[in-house]
């Protein structure tokens, strides 16, 4: 999240809990704490907390973004797989437990970026048929 994403959050969250005292520093305080977090996730996190509380605070979005997290990687394909093949050679290991690695935080962060089909070929390191890529 940047620093203005955090000021409009913060306007969110005074629109939701009108009660609740926000002044010009609260989004500096804020970014501090929900810098590394998505505007999208934090919105909808601050909504739920809304829903249940008169009063947000960043410590409860976090939770709710990690609640909310985890309940996306329990549906990725199987107990904890991945329905991709991770990218990464397999006699490797320490590339492969951190391909599946990033894998789950993928899962987990919807806006994470997609790689293409051919970035995920050309990285193993094999002749790949023009046609495919």
């Amino acid at each position: 999240m940047t620093p203005d994403e955090t000021v409009v959050l913060t306007r969110y969250i005074t629109a939701l809990c009108p009660q609740q005292k926000i002044d010009s520093f609260t989004p500096d305080a804020w970014y501090d704490v929900l810098g590394p977090y998505d505007l999208g996730d934090a919105r909808q996190a601050a909504a739920v907390v809304a829903s249940r509380q008169p009063f947000v605070s960043p410590a409860e979005i976090i939770a709710e973004i990690r609640r909310t997290r985890a309940a996306r990687i329990r549906h990725v394909h199987g107990p904890g797989q991945s329905p991709e093949v991770p990218d990464a050679d397999p006699d490797d290991v320490p590339a492969y437990l951190a391909a599946l690695r990033a894998q789950r935080t993928r899962a987990a962060d919807p806006t994470a970026r997609r790689r293409p089909l051919h970035e995920l070929i050309t990285c193993t390191g094999r002749h790949v048929p023009q046609e495919i890529l």
